[in-house]
């Protein structure tokens, strides 16, 4: 069984909704297991586990949540053992250019533990609306077939 972990932080509940889509998306594929987990509940040895690992924070000031940067900077005591696993991220913003510039943080940080980014990550303007959600469980079945085919 291949495993996705989803880790985010949401204060508003708008980020969560947004990684509820992309979970839902994912466990709708067959022979996956998925975790979703607020970041204050994860644990950084948990990536380990994970074939996928998504990322989803708000976006502040164009960066991603502080609560979520700490547990990045955490993830350096698994730093050269992420290697090969797929990436994701999901934001959400009070405009386009806010959640591009989140979403582009987050893949700096996948690609520079040697993940590989699916696409461009889902995002939405403030509260998700219906597209948006499901543009993000598109994001999560897309994840889940890509590691499938690993």
């Amino acid at each position: 069984m291949a495993n996705i972990i989803i880790i985010y932080y949401s204060a508003t509940g708008h980020t969560e909704k947004l990684a509820r889509a992309v979970y839902e998306g994912a466990v709708s594929i067959e022979g996956v297991n998925v975790v979703l987990k607020r970041v204050e509940n994860a644990k950084v040895d948990e990536l380990l586990n994970a074939d996928a690992i998504v990322f989803g924070s708000p976006s502040y000031f164009r960066l991603p949540s502080w609560q979520l940067k700490k547990f990045i900077d955490e993830s350096i005591d698994v730093y050269e053992k992420l290697e090969g696993k797929i990436g994701g991220a999901i934001c959400t913003a009070g405009s386009r250019i806010g959640a591009e510039k989140c979403l582009q943080a987050l893949k700096d940080v996948i690609e520079e533990h040697g993940m590989l980014f699916v696409e461009d990550g889902a995002w939405a303007i403030e509260d998700p609306d219906d597209d948006s959600l499901r543009k993000a469980r598109e994001y999560g079945r897309k994840i889940a077939l890509k590691i499938l085919k690993k």
